[in-house]
């Protein structure tokens, strides 16, 4: 987990100390703009997720402050072998979270965001150990509700000027780490 953390401080780092040393930064998001994620998310296991953005200032330094909102649900099916024994583990998670970002537009076609999310996430997930001709469990299924929270470093690359192309690094405690997709500006 300590890399993937370090991977993402990293990559936020560059995008932000890169965004103060750009020659030309763009003009901040108006205040109201908003903006609706689609991604699909990878690593651990596949998910899906939708989240907005509502420009909420656009007058610190270059940038834009937004607030919104994170939709998400992320499965992964673990498996590992021993001997003659094999054990499987099955996770899905359900993330609600509220978000913040900071944005620069390094280009009046290419955006970079970091920020923070936080919220409830309801997990459920099911083991089971299998050998010897049999299956046996120790824990058929169970369920909690936890805090999930999130460290965001994104870009978007607009091809025309209400869709961009959207990526997310997504430090999560339960979501996808990478994400791809479309945002929709409005």
């Amino acid at each position: 987990m300590k890399v993937k953390g370090l991977l993402v401080a990293a990559a936020a780092a560059m995008l932000c100390f890169g965004a103060q040393n750009a020659s030309a930064i763009e003009a901040p998001n108006h205040e109201g703009d908003f903006s609706l994620n689609a991604h699909v998310g990878f690593l651990p296991g596949v998910g899906a997720n939708i989240s907005g953005d509502y420009v909420l200032v656009n007058s610190w330094w270059k940038g834009h402050f937004t607030i919104g909102g994170f939709l998400g649900f992320n499965r992964d099916d673990d498996e590992y072998h021993y001997a003659d024994w094999k054990y499987e583990r099955i996770y899905s998670n359900f993330s609600i979270m509220a978000r913040a970002t900071y944005g620069l537009n390094i280009t009046d076609k290419f955006e970079v965001h970091a920020g923070a999310a936080t919220g409830p996430c309801f997990r459920s997930w099911k083991y089971e150990w299998h050998g010897h001709d049999h299956a046996w469990y120790t824990d058929d299924k169970d369920k909690e509700t936890v805090l999930d929270w999130a460290g965001i470093a994104g870009c978007r690359f607009f091809v025309t000027d209400n869709l961009a192309l959207s990526a997310e690094l997504n430090y999560s405690a339960y979501m996808s780490y990478l994400n791809l997709g479309v945002s929709f500006k409005f």
